[in-house]
């Protein structure tokens, strides 16, 4: 079944239910712009996070004397509205060798303190990129495998030109190679396929699934079991003009999971936690595909969650000595404990159970206004006492904390 063309509205009114179908939202048919044309195949995607589209991708393929040439735009919202361009030109076995990207705003004047544009060149074991800067040029190569793709922030269709690569050459495994310019390598996310409609793209550890059609086109990408918890749905069109000039008008999005801090004075002790905080954007925290059950949370988002004491305390009746760590929590649905681990300034996802200091039972109540946006807080509670709360949808959890 074809998906309708999607105006603006419809993506802007989205966050009317937690996982909203695309076909429950205002629509009207493309006339203009078909799947299929004598100007090429046109595809698109919108991508999710909960209930906010977060990003959206129209893209043209047409066939050249050497390939193909994919042309198209996404536009992100977060931290800010911005749209980037792109045109990447295929050889015969479909692998990229060579990508113009630009990115601008909606409005399309420069992005500030950002390369007015760039040039990637692919060859068989390397990659090179040219960022064009206001006033110089800066160059850069890396060690890629063949079928490398530049690095586009929510560009699935790049995805979908590294998967049918691997189709073409009939493997039933490889890797979507990615390179950004200045990094020192290509980073390969890990992909098997499962028949001819399937497959799974292993995220920094975690599965992302991808469907496909006949045609071998992705229809949709479900990231819900990864960090990058992102759906990706296939759509027949967008006007992604009108979708910019919207997205660019309404508040920026900003981060979607930004760092905060917390900081209190218990006695003569110091405390601070620096932390990621993500949204609910209406989808299930507790047991969910946010803070799923039996298995370790980074109690944030990102980032390890860090925690320094100036003196010595008890949290939870454990002694936790000055210094600096880790937060996590372990959820069941049996009950929370909060994990106090000695590792530091790792990625929140590098979880290592032998550093672990101490494990506390967490008290848990239902609040009776639920938070969009995951809280902590550390809540004086006398002269050398206080309270560390994580509060998040329609839970409170929280454990005592003493000065020695």
């Amino acid at each position: 079944m074809r998906r309708p063309f999607l105006a603006a509205a419809a993506l802007l009114g989205a966050a009317a239910s937690a996982a909203p179908a695309l076909a429950q939202a205002p629509q009207k048919v493309s006339k203009s712009a078909p799947a299929a044309s004598a100007a090429g195949e046109v595809g698109a995607f919108v991508v999710r996070l909960g209930a906010d589209t977060t990003a959206v991708e129209r893209w043209t393929r047409t066939t050249t004397a050497t390939g193909a040439r994919i042309e198209g735009d996404v536009v992100n919202r977060s931290p800010v509205a911005r749209v980037s361009h792109y045109v990447i030109d295929l050889d015969a076995a479909g692998n990229a060798t060579r990508a113009e990207i630009r990115t601008r705003r909606p409005d399309g004047t420069p992005m500030p303190n950002a390369a007015l544009g760039a040039v990637y060149t692919f060859r068989a074991d390397s990659a090179f990129a040219e960022l064009q800067m206001p006033d110089s040029v800066a160059r850069f190569r890396a060690p890629a495998a063949a079928g490398a793709i530049p690095s586009i922030t929510n560009s699935y269709a790049l995805w979908e030109v590294a998967m049918r690569g691997l189709r073409a050459a009939k493997r039933d495994s490889g890797a979507i190679v990615v390179w950004g310019a200045g990094a020192p390598q290509a980073q390969a996310l890990p992909a098997r396929f499962d028949g001819a409609s399937a497959a799974t793209v292993t995220y920094f550890g975690d599965p992302v699934s991808v469907r496909f059609d006949r045609e071998g086109r992705i229809v949709a990408i479900d990231g819900s079991r990864s960090t990058n918890k992102v759906l990706v749905e296939r759509v027949r069109d967008l006007d992604v003009a009108a979708l910019a000039q919207s997205f660019g008008s309404r508040a920026a999005l900003g981060q979607t999971s930004p760092r905060d801090t917390t900081r209190a004075t218990l006695g003569a002790a110091q405390l601070l936690v620096d932390y990621g905080r993500p949204s609910k954007r209406g989808r299930t925290v507790w047991g969910g595909t946010l803070v799923p059950y039996g298995a370790i949370w980074r109690t944030g988002a990102n980032a390890a969650t860090t925690f320094v004491t100036s003196s010595d305390l008890t949290i939870g009746g454990q002694p936790v000595p000055a210094g600096t760590y880790t937060l996590y929590t372990w959820p069941t649905a049996q009950g929370y404990q909060l994990v106090i681990n000695k590792q530091t300034k790792q990625w929140g996802t590098e979880y290592k159970p032998e550093m672990d200091l101490v494990r506390v039972p967490l008290t848990s109540t239902t609040l009776s206004t639920p938070v969009e946006q995951f809280t902590i807080a550390i809540e004086p509670a006398g002269a050398n006492a206080g309270t560390l709360a994580l509060r998040w949808d329609n839970l409170q959890l929280t454990t005592p904390i003493a000065v020695k």
